[in-house]
């Protein structure tokens, strides 16, 4: 291999294989300035000028530290043989030189764009696991999904506001739809199990429908605002119940019926009264905590008391309704039954 000193604003620092590349900070160019530059970079020469294949930052640096020379390794694509577009000889070689450098989610997905744009994203996969290593191994499912989405979504993940483990609900959604979500979405910061509670029941209520997700969000979120001064903490809650609203009426309104009778009958004492899961029966489960056994008395006496309270037939009314003719928790009103994205 040839080596070349180049002066550091003659080679060419644009190329799009550099996908990790960030301006060099101050410590790497007081590295360079006290000690030199002991690494050289990869470059190819593309007509008479070095286009830089790895080490674009301290190509950089050094333009900031005048009489300084780039000390550069000469590559050339090796040609059809290799089995590798130029395309994607560059990426691996760029990859290779990153080896052991710790990748996180926002790097995958920066790798993920390059080399999704010359080959099948299994052929990503396959060629880059070995550069990758854990980071890919734990997250190429999730990487997948997240390269199904347009590539607007990526700011989502680079702000930090959805993890790549979301990608699993909002797989395969379109620019339009994620422009629909995008203010709620930016608004706070999603766990993925947050962000599939908020999102899904939106899916599957547009989908059972006939709606667009478009139609459907604005309908099911009108009184949620990002604006409203609530914590991240309660816009998430307030959202995540709006949807689920949205996909089961039925069922959000005898959880809420249920809450405001269980409140009634239990005020006053230390039991909490629970439905049976997803109203399949009128059965109605008392929990209470004792320390001791002048807790386990209270305890006696309040249940006494709760059982004399006047209000427990319409408790018990709520799942017989539904077994005598009241749809089934579960339905959505705009038709269709508990169906899932795939």
């Amino acid at each position: 291999m040839q080596h070349l000193a180049i002066h550091p604003r003659d080679a060419d620092v644009s190329g799009a294989s550099l996908f990790w590349d960030a301006p060099p900070g101050e410590a790497l160019v007081r590295s360079l300035d006290e000690l030199g530059q002991m690494v050289p970079a990869l470059a190819e020469i593309v007509d008479d000028r070095p286009r830089i294949l790895a080490g674009r930052a301290r190509a950089l640096a050094l333009r900031r530290l005048p009489g300084r020379t780039l000390a550069a390794r000469i590559m050339a694509w090796p040609g059809p043989g290799c089995g590798h577009s130029p395309e994607v000889w560059r990426g691996l070689v760029y990859l290779a030189s990153n080896m052991g450098r710790h990748i996180d989610e926002a790097m995958l997905v920066k790798a993920g764009r390059y080399f999704a744009a010359h080959v099948p994203v299994p052929e990503f996969l396959r060629l880059a696991g070995p550069y990758l290593g854990p980071a890919l191994a734990a997250g190429s499912r999730r990487l997948t999904d997240w390269l199904s989405l347009p590539e607007t979504a990526d700011e989502l993940l680079f702000s930090g506001a959805v993890p790549l483990a979301g990608s699993a609900a909002l797989a395969r959604m379109t620019r339009d739809e994620l422009d629909v979500l995008r203010p709620w979405l930016t608004a706070v910061r999603w766990s993925a199990n947050t962000l599939a509670r908020f999102v899904t029941p939106l899916r599957e209520t547009a989908r059972a429908a006939g709606r667009t997700l478009a139609a459907t969000a604005g309908e099911a979120l009108a009184g949620v605002r990002p604006d409203q001064g609530l914590s991240p903490n309660d816009l998430i809650a307030r959202l995540s119940a709006a949807a689920k609203s949205a996909r089961y009426p039925v069922l959000t309104e005898l959880e809420e019926r249920f809450t405001a009778l269980s409140r009634g009958i239990s005020r006053g004492t230390r039991f909490t009264l629970s439905p049976s899961r997803g109203f399949e029966s009128d059965a109605v489960t008392l929990t209470v905590q004792a320390a001791g056994a002048a807790d386990l008395a209270t305890a006696a006496a309040d249940l006494s008391r709760l059982a004399a309270h006047p209000d427990w037939p319409a408790l018990w009314s709520l799942a017989r309704g539904q077994e005598t003719g009241d749809a089934s928790p579960y339905e959505n009103r705009g038709g269709g039954g508990d169906t899932h994205d795939a």
